[in-house]
């Protein structure tokens, strides 16, 4: 019987802030299988979605995948189960580094980007927090910029934020690095 303090129950309702506190305390409660078949199931109600055209849900499972990857493979580590970036392939738009802090993030630098407004992209880390999982986390701007994939096969960091002001480009650059390890990655001010 599953209870309101069974961490499968909270994974399957991608409640991962309440999940990983049970987990600590009490280590060995993840049952691998039981994940690994969630995994699954999300994987498939992703592509049926994307099918759709639903691609704010796909991507909100998508996440829910990643994030229960990484739980398995690392344990109960919150930094290491949202994405450090999110920039998709071929991107031209704005950028922001974000601070995940609280909810048991203890200050994780990510990079988000999107189509709207800087603040837009904020607003949308926040949902990713809470569509993950975690209400007690929060997402604080830690400056902007605009990135883009060039005809060159370069991934271009410039500009600012009229809102946040500038990020640090070097550390966006780094990160983005990481990401595709096989682009050439240049801050053009």
């Amino acid at each position: 019987m599953t209870t309101g303090t069974d961490p499968q129950r909270m994974l399957a309702e991608m409640r991962f802030e309440d999940a990983i506190a049970e987990l600590r305390a009490r280590p060995g409660a993840l049952d691998h299988t039981n994940a690994e078949g969630l995994i699954r199931e999300w994987e498939l109600q992703a592509r049926q979605l994307q099918a759709r055209g639903e691609t704010g849900a796909a991507r909100r499972m998508a996440r829910g995948v990643r994030a229960l990857r990484a739980l398995l493979a690392h344990g109960p580590d919150p930094e290491r189960m949202v994405a450090e970036v999110e920039l998709p392939e071929g991107y031209q738009g704005k950028i922001v580094l974000v601070l995940f802090k609280g909810g048991g993030f203890d200050g994780r630098v990510c990079l988000r980007s999107g189509d709207g407004w800087h603040r837009e992209i904020l607003n949308n880390a926040m949902t990713e927090l809470r569509d993950l999982g975690f209400p007690s986390a929060e997402a604080y701007p830690l400056g902007g910029a605009y990135a883009g994939f060039d005809d060159d096969g370069r991934i271009v960091i410039w500009g600012t934020s009229d809102e946040f002001g500038s990020c640090d480009k070097d550390l966006a650059a780094e990160m983005i690095r990481r990401a595709y390890p096989d682009q050439r990655v240049v801050i053009e001010d």
